[in-house]
């Protein structure tokens, strides 16, 4: 895979990590009502559109969907992983912290070829 691919790949999933973050923020308020309402919620969408835009590019030029769904995933975990630490002060197990590493290796050997 090259360098490129998974700069693009990484582009999209700021784009769906951070849309979960906001969607995470709109959650914050006291009723589904406000929430769906929420600004937030408003950028979620949008950031969610444009991931699925990003990625069904990839398909059409012909990515691999293995490749380009296990890097998502690897990538995604890790924003939102250091989202959820570092914004919204959340901790980790130390078994969190071991399938971390392990699906990140996982990633390196897949992406490997």
């Amino acid at each position: 895979m090259k360098l490129l691919q998974i700069a693009l790949i990484l582009i999209a999933v700021i784009a769906l990590a951070v849309g979960d973050v906001f969607l995470k923020k709109a959650a914050l308020e006291s009723s589904l009502w406000r929430a769906l309402k929420s600004p937030w919620m408003m950028g979620a969408i949008a950031l969610y559109l444009y991931q699925i835009v990003f990625v069904t590019y990839f398909f059409i030029i012909g990515w691999d969907l293995s490749v380009v769904g296990t890097l998502q995933a690897a990538f995604y975990g890790l924003i939102v992983i250091l989202a959820g630490i570092f914004y919204f002060e959340e901790t980790l197990a130390p078994m969190q912290v071991m399938g971390i590493i392990l699906a990140f290796s996982g990633v390196v050997l897949i992406s490997a070829h």
